[in-house]
C-alpha cells in the first residue's frame, strides 16, 4: 500500500511536468470535465465530462449509497438529467422536505468558465425540480461545516503551504473524497490538479460496488486480508523449502531460503494485521464515549443523544456531523449559530484527537494477531537454527548475525505484550517496514545466487503452491459472497423504510 502511495505521488509530478511541457492549459479537452458534490444529506458526487454527460457517480455516505441503491437514470445521462432524477429521489424518499430544504453544490474544474456552466446547470436543476412538487428549495456555495471544519484543520496542519491556505472548498472535497476512497493520502491529493483528480476519482469509482457499505469494506479487507496472507506465506514457504534441499550443493548460502521466509512472513502479518485494525477503527466512525457525547450534547443544546444517533443507534463523528449539517445549513445566520458552531467544533475537535489516538492502538483482538506473530516467528528461527548445524562455522556465524534484526524485534514486541502494554498500529508499521526491507535484501541475494534454469523451477513451485490453494480460495469467495448479500439487504431495509416513513 505504501508503494503504491509514492507511485501516486510520483506519478503526479510526472503528470504536472508533462503539462509544463505539453504547456497545458485550457485547450486541453481533459480539463473539460467538472467535478459536483452534491450535499443534501444525502451526499453524493459525480464527474462530468466535456459533452455534460455524467461518468461517474458515488454515495459518499450510507444515505448516499441509500438513495442511489438499484436506481438507473443517472450514470450516463445528461448532468441536468441526472441532477433531477437526484433531486426527485431526494424528495421521494424524505430526504428533501419542508425541514430541509437547502442543497449545498459545490462545482470544480481546471476550467472556470465550465465549471460556472455546470453550477449554474446543476443549481437550476436542483430548485426547477423541487418546484415541480411544490418544495422551494434553495442551493448554497459556502459548503457544508462538516467540510468546512476538517478543511480548517487541515489548513492549520500546514500553515506555510500557500497552495493549501489559498485552496477553494471544492478542490478540497474533491481531494478529500479521492484520499479517502483510494490509496493515496490527502497531502498527496491536494498537490494534484482538478483533471488528475477527477481521474483518480473516476478510477476508485468504478471499482467501489453500489453496495459497499462500511460493513462490506470491513468484511472485505478482512477476507482479503486472510486470503493475501495465506498465499504468500505458502510463496514464502517455497524459497524456504527450495534452498533447503540444496543445503549441499550450496552451503555457503543455503540459508538465504529460510531467512528470507522468515522475514517475509513477519513482516507480511504485521502489515496485515494493521491493514485490518485500520479498516475496522476509524476515527470518524468510531463510537464516542458518553463523556464525549454529553460534550456535543451540550454544545448543540440537545436534551438527549438521540438525534446524533446513526442507524446502529451508535454516536459517531460522522452522525454528528450528518445531524449539524442539516440542521445548521437551514437556520438563518446568526450571533448565536456561530456560538453553537464554535462550542461543536472544540467538542468536536478534542472527541476526534482522543479518538485518533484510541484507534491507533490495537485492540486486544488484534493485540493477538501480533502474539501470533511472534509465536510464528519464533518458531521460523527456532527450524533455522535446528538445521544450520550442517553448516560450515563460519556459515552459521554468519547467520546468526543475519537474524539479529528479526529476533531484536520480536522480543520488542514479545516484552510489551507479556507486560500488557500498549501497541500503536504506526509503531507496528515501522517494524514490517524493516522486517520487510530485510527481507528484500534476501530476495535480491537469491535472484543474483540461483541460475536462469534455478529460478525458472523456483517460479514454477511458486505457481504449483498457488494453485493447490483452493480451499482458501473457496472461503475468500463465500466471505465475500456472505458480505455482499448482508450489504444488499441492509440497503434494501434502510430505502424501504424511508419510502415506508415518508409515506
Amino acid at each position: 500500500m505504501r508503494n503504491k502511495i509514492l507511485a501516486v505521488a510520483l506519478s503526479a509530478i510526472m503528470m504536472s511536468s508533462m503539462c509544463a511541457l505539453t504547456a497545458c492549459g485550457s485547450k486541453n479537452k481533459a480539463e473539460d470535465q467538472a467535478y459536483v458534490s452534491l450535499d443534501i444529506n444525502p451526499a453524493i458526487e459525480l464527474v462530468v465530462d466535456k459533452d455534460n454527460n455524467v461518468v461517474s457517480v458515488r454515495g459518499e455516505n450510507e444515505d448516499g449509497q441509500v438513495l442511489l441503491y438499484n436506481e438507473a437514470g443517472i450514470k450516463g445521462e445528461k448532468i441536468d438529467v441526472a441532477i433531477e432524477k437526484i433531486t426527485n429521489l431526494a424528495i421521494e424518499y424524505g430526504y428533501l422536505d419542508e425541514n430541509n430544504k437547502v442543497v449545498d453544490t459545490l462545482v470544480t474544474s481546471n476550467s472556470d468558465s465550465f465549471a460556472k456552466k455546470i453550477t449554474e446547470k446543476v443549481n437550476t436543476t436542483v430548485t426547477a425540480t423541487a418546484e415541480k412538487t411544490g418544495l422551494t428549495v434553495k442551493t448554497d456555495g459556502e459548503g457544508a461545516y462538516s467540510l468546512l471544519r476538517r478543511m480548517e484543520e487541515f489548513k492549520k496542519e500546514h500553515p506555510n503551504d500557500k497552495a493549501i491556505q489559498n485552496m477553494s472548498v471544492a478542490k478540497f472535497k474533491l481531494a478529500l473524497s479521492v484520499s479517502e476512497t483510494g490509496e493515496i493520502t490527502l497531502e498527496v491529493a491536494v498537490t494534484l490538479d482538478e483533471s488528475q483528480l477527477m481521474e483518480k476519482l473516476k478510477e476508485q469509482s468504478e471499482k467501489i460496488e453500489e453496495f459497499a457499505t462500511e460493513a462490506y469494506r470491513q468484511a472485505k479487507t478482512q477476507a482479503l486480508a486472510a486470503y493475501d496472507k495465506a498465499i504468500d506465506l505458502a510463496v514464502y514457504g517455497v524459497y524456504a523449502s527450495f534452498y533447503a534441499k540444496r543445503a549441499i550443493t550450496k552451503p555457503a548460502t543455503a540459508y538465504y531460503g529460510s531467512m528470507y521466509c522468515a522475514y517475509a512472513t513477519a513482516a507480511k502479518s504485521l502489515d496485515l494485521a494493521c491493514d485490518v485494525a485500520e479498516s475496522v477503527a476509524t476515527a470518524r466512525t468510531y463510537p464516542l464515549t458518553e463523556e464525549q457525547i454529553a460534550a456535543v450534547v451540550a454544545a448543540l443544546g440537545l436534551e438527549n443523544a438521540d438525534p446524533i444517533k446513526n442507524s446502529k443507534g451508535e454516536v459517531t463523528i460522522e452522525s454528528i456531523e450528518a445531524y449539524v449539517d442539516k440542521q445548521f445549513k437551514n437556520t438563518e445566520a446568526s450571533a448565536k449559530l456561530e456560538e453553537t458552531k464554535a462550542k461543536l467544533t472544540e467538542a468536536l475537535n478534542k472527541a476526534e484527537a482522543d479518538i485518533k489516538a484510541k484507534v491507533n492502538e490495537f485492540t486486544e483482538e488484534y493485540a493477538e494477531q501480533i502474539e501470533a506473530t511472534v509465536n510464528a516467528a519464533n518458531a521460523a528461527i527456532a527450524a533455522i537454527d535446528a538445521w544450520i548445524k550442517v553448516l560450515p562455522e563460519d556459515v552459521q556465524a554468519e547467520i546468526a548475525n543475519a537474524e539479529s534484526d528479526i529476533k531484536a524485534i520480536i522480543t520488542d514486541l514479545s516484552t510489551i505484550i507479556k507486560n500488557g502494554g500498549k501497541i500503536e498500529i504506526s509503531d507496528v508499521r515501522a517494524k514490517a517496514d524493516k522486517l520487510e526491507g530485510k527481507a528484500n535484501d534476501y530476495l535480491n541475494k537469491i535472484n543474483k545466487d540461483l541460475t536462469d534454469d534455478e529460478r525458472a523451477e523456483l517460479e514454477k513451485n511458486k505457481t504449483d503452491v498457488v494453485n493447490k490453494m483452493t480451499i482458501e480460495k473457496k472461503k475468500f469467495e463465500d466471505a465475500l459472497t456472505k458480505a455482499e448479500t448482508e450489504a444488499k439487504k441492509y440497503l434494501e431495509k434502510l430505502k424501504a423504510e424511508r419510502k415506508e416513513n415518508k409515506e
